[in-house]
């Protein structure tokens, strides 16, 4: 007999509803354009960036993602927001797309955090 936890360590997918995918999706967004930046520039910590976005979202899709971590991927872009300022918006363009894929990112992050809290409380 197999239970959940116990199929490996790949989530149950099939249960995601488009916001879920909507998430994966804008912190992909977010990885890329890091990722093209640190690659085309050779900056190393875009790089990280990006790579730490990625990170994410294969951590988001295993068996070790608990519902606190949304609220450390809203620290994480928070973070990321502080970072682009204060490096003086060297690449105004990645830096608007990134902001507006993080709000989104954000904004669906804190969604599904309620909405696990809400469903665990029942």
């Amino acid at each position: 007999m197999t239970t959940s936890e116990s199929d490996g360590l790949v989530a149950d997918v099939s249960s995601w509803s488009w916001i879920h995918w909507t998430g994966v999706f804008l912190s992909l967004g977010i990885a890329g354009i890091n990722l093209f930046i640190g690659y085309t520039e050779r900056l190393i910590p875009f790089l990280a960036v990006g790579g730490s976005f990625l990170l994410g979202v294969g951590l988001y899709l295993s068996r070790f993602w608990r519902p606190i971590l949304y609220l450390v991927g809203i620290l994480h872009v928070a973070i990321l927001a502080v970072l682009w300022v204060l490096d003086g918006m060297q690449f105004l363009l990645f830096g608007v797309a990134t902001g507006i894929l993080s709000a989104g990112l954000a904004v669906i992050a804190a969604y599904l955090f309620f909405r696990a809290e809400r469903d665990a409380t029942r």
